[in-house]
């Protein structure tokens, strides 16, 4: 075994190690998102019964909600949940606004927070395909490959554009385009390699 085929069974071992993680990390969102959307649902169909818990508990300063916001997506960000603040246009949505505010407000919480962690199942069940995609190629050069990580690299980018913020966002487009030049490169590398064989 010459010393590329040394360095391609590596990337490969490590490909294995990063699938099985991000498929790992893809199941704990999954489990996290069902439990999230259970306890919003839950929350909005028994309102009437946890209505006045809440309402109790926030006034005896069990439940802080002045702080409250989802994450730290500016996109989402909600501050407080002052029952009096929230309105809404549509009649239904101000009738539990204005009758069952906290269970309204902390479980449509459980619901975006269910949203967000959906998207980031998403994101691993994609990085955990483009690790089994190197895996399965020959060299992790190929066209395949490239698109692959460049489309991954570009939907984890906006992510965190739209939730971590602009400069965040800004930085995983430039490190995108610096991999993909570098894959690019590489496999120009290989094309060069494979023709003097």
């Amino acid at each position: 075994m010459n010393e590329q085929d040394k360095k391609i069974a590596k990337i490969k071992n490590n490909c294995r190690i990063g699938k099985v993680i991000a498929t790992i990390m893809c199941i704990i969102c999954i489990c996290g998102c069902v439990l999230s959307a259970v306890a919003g649902i839950a929350m909005l169909v028994k309102a009437d019964e946890w209505e006045p818990t809440i309402a109790q508990a926030v006034e005896e300063g069990k439940i802080d909600s002045t702080n409250m916001s989802l994450g730290t997506a500016k996109m989402f960000h909600i501050e407080g949940v002052d029952p009096d603040d929230w309105e809404s246009d549509v009649p239904a949505i101000q009738d539990a606004l204005t009758n069952r505010p906290y269970t309204t407000i902390y479980g449509g919480y459980c619901l975006g927070i269910a949203a967000c962690i959906a998207v980031c199942a998403v994101l691993m069940k994609l990085i955990s395909g483009t690790f089994a995609i190197i895996e399965k190629e020959d060299n992790p050069f190929t066209d395949k490959v490239i698109k692959r990580v460049t489309v991954v690299m570009i939907v984890v980018s906006a992510f965190l554009f739209f939730t971590a913020g602009a400069a965040f966002g800004i930085l995983g487009g430039l490190v995108t385009l610096v991999v993909y030049s570098i894959f690019d490169y590489a496999k120009t590398l290989q094309i060069q390699s494979d023709e003097t064989l």
